[in-house]
């Protein structure tokens, strides 16, 4: 068992001064009982681009050595809309969205790395489209959310900016207290 690992690649972001105003904003409009709808903590605010699973740490060498082989430009981002999955009547996450020109750097960044990964060649695959998007709060508990007013409050507008100069790839420990990250590996842009 010790040689399973729960990895997944993400961006980190650097402003989580905005992102935290914007939780307490989002906390305080719509009167959120905290208990319920539980903020995520500024030191796990990430875009995870891709959710490699439980891997085998022997293949985490060829796997960084890939990652290692990817280059691109770091880019500005602006964090601009709010969303929820699975729905947003009942969600379990609620997310911040990013700008269309963003998006797109982002989703390209994306393709390059699954591409340079070769995922199969590690008997892995993608199971969902990669949709950016950071996570704000999740749900505890199935409860509905007024997230039409939610999103009425908050309004069509910028929340902050970030800039993505780097990605990881994490370790996930789950524990009864949450996820504990770690970085594997840096890439930082060229």
């Amino acid at each position: 068992m010790h040689d399973i690992i729960r990895t997944f690649i993400a961006m980190d972001a650097s402003n989580t001064t905005a992102l935290e105003h914007l939780q307490k904003e989002m906390a305080s409009s719509i009167r959120w009982d905290l208990s319920v709808v539980k903020p995520i903590e500024k030191d796990k605010f990430h875009f995870t681009i891709l959710f490699l699973g439980e891997i085998h740490k022997d293949i985490v060498k060829s796997i960084t050595e890939k990652l290692l082989r990817v280059k691109f430009e770091s880019f500005k981002i602006l964090y601009n809309n709010i969303g929820a999955f699975p729905n947003k009547n009942f969600p379990r996450i609620i997310w911040v969205g990013i700008d269309d020109d963003g998006k797109r750097k982002m989703m390209n960044l994306s393709y390059t790395i699954s591409s340079t990964l070769d995922l199969e060649e590690f008997g892995l695959r993608i199971d969902q489209i990669f949709v950016p998007h950071l996570t704000l709060f999740r749900l505890k508990k199935q409860v509905k959310i007024d997230f039409d007013t939610l999103s009425n409050l908050m309004g069509n507008r910028i929340f902050g900016a970030d800039t993505i100069d780097r990605f990881h790839l994490k370790k996930s420990d789950l524990t009864s207290q949450g996820p504990i990250y770690s970085n594997i590996l840096t890439v930082h842009a060229k």
